[in-house]
């Protein structure tokens, strides 16, 4: 499938101006997704008219084969709007990297009739799979399928049964179409609301062999997408693209709490409760102190994140090789620590944004809300992946996912 003449030809730097772009609908949607726990379709067609799914397909299905930094620029620009919308957003982009490990004859079943489909995802193993002719039977439930409603396919976490009599189960993921399932709606949550993150529900579903992918695989830099498309862009290992679709977002809740804050402090005075009122909030010491420490966080983040990206670029795309397990830590542990800065950047900036900043109409409360819900994702304790990273350090064998 030819790639459109228009997207072909439109660089990085004009995807990131149209993510900016996009800022104000996303900004004037917030709300709305928030209230009905789900993205608006008319974002998501208007992401998709701008070409952004395309941006990790495989250009044999019209996709472009970008890099992950552009795909990042573009998420930061849609977090700083509104932090759900980013989310999701940015899942549908990294999500097509993901089908293209699958076998071909299953990236044909997703894109084959529609080059648009776009996929949410459930990752911990979780249900039932029973081997079946030609397959799998599956059952159970699977949570967090982040914006499932919208989305076209799902990939579920499976503990496959062994293809061989004494072997042991594997886990990987199934590919399988929105037909097939039922959704359960259980997302009500005090940050990323807007996800629409609910829980899929299988009812001994047909799942077909080839709509199959295990982590081994996923692991090795080898899959079979790999072997069939032959782009270094599909040789990364999971997390180290996947995590940080959902790890940027919390750097954009900083970067838009910060534009918000200071387009607001320019003009806003003390009311004297504490103070004298009639006082420009923004002469005040503490004021500053805080609007420089966030700012500081926004650029150490920004700095780690685009550093380790293109670190883990030139060594796959460039130079063909895979990434060892010490490479795959740098980008484990830099996940983290940008969703760590970004909380604590919004800290400074939520400390100051007085009584009308805690209204449920403010962003910079709900950017606040969102970081936060960002930081109690599993793939980001910071505990645990901080004391795996320091396991490597001291030459152990690090305990974790990575």
């Amino acid at each position: 499938m030819a790639i459109p003449l228009s997207l072909h030809e439109t660089t990085s730097e004009d995807f990131i101006a149209r993510a900016a772009a996009l800022r104000p609908l996303i900004a004037d949607r917030a709300a709305a997704a928030e209230d009905a726990r789900q993205v608006p379709e008319e974002v998501i067609d208007e992401v998709r008219k701008g070409g952004f799914f395309r941006l990790l397909q495989p250009k044999r299905f019209g996709g472009l084969e970008r890099d992950s930094a552009t795909v990042m620029r573009c998420v930061i620009e849609w977090a700083s709007a509104d932090a759900s919308i980013g989310w999701v957003c940015a899942l549908g982009v990294v999500h097509q990297w993901l089908v293209a490990q699958f076998p071909m004859r299953c990236q044909e079943d997703v894109w084959g009739d529609n080059p648009d489909a776009i996929v949410c995802g459930s990752y911990a193993p979780a249900g039932e799979c029973r081997s079946a002719d030609g397959g799998y039977r599956v059952s159970g439930k699977f949570h967090f399928a982040s914006g499932v409603d919208v989305m076209d396919w799902a990939v579920i976490g499976l503990f496959f049964p062994p293809d061989e009599e004494d072997g042991s189960p594997m886990p990987g993921f199934a590919m399988v179409p929105k037909a097939d399932f039922s959704i359960e709606d259980d997302w009500h949550m005090m940050g990323l609301a807007g996800t629409g993150s609910k829980t899929i529900v299988c009812d001994d579903m047909f799942v077909p062999r080839h709509c199959r992918v295990t982590f081994a695989e996923l692991a090795s830099g080898n899959s079979p997408g790999y072997q069939a498309l032959g782009s270094n862009l599909y040789r990364y290992p999971l997390l180290s693209i996947i995590a940080y679709g959902i790890a940027t977002p919390a750097l954009g809740c900083l970067n838009g709490a910060l534009d918000t804050f200071l387009d607001e402090m320019g003009t806003r005075v003390t009311r004297g409760a504490v103070v004298l009122g009639g006082k420009n909030v923004r002469d005040f010491q503490a004021v500053q102190m805080r609007v420089g420490r966030a700012a500081a966080n926004l650029k150490a983040a920004r700095a780690m994140l685009f550093e380790q990206l293109e670190l883990s670029r030139a060594k796959i795309v460039d130079q063909g090789e895979t990434l060892s397990v010490r490479d795959r830590l740098e980008n484990r542990i830099t996940q983290a620590k940008l969703v760590e800065l970004s909380i604590e950047g919004l800290e400074e900036l939520f400390g100051a944004v007085g009584g009308q900043g805690i209204h449920l109409s403010r962003h910079i409360q709900r950017a606040w809300r969102d970081a936060h819900a960002v930081a109690h994702h599993v793939s980001f304790n910071w505990d645990a992946l901080s004391a795996m990273y320091g396991q490597s350090l001291l030459g152990l064998e690090p305990e974790g996912q990575y």
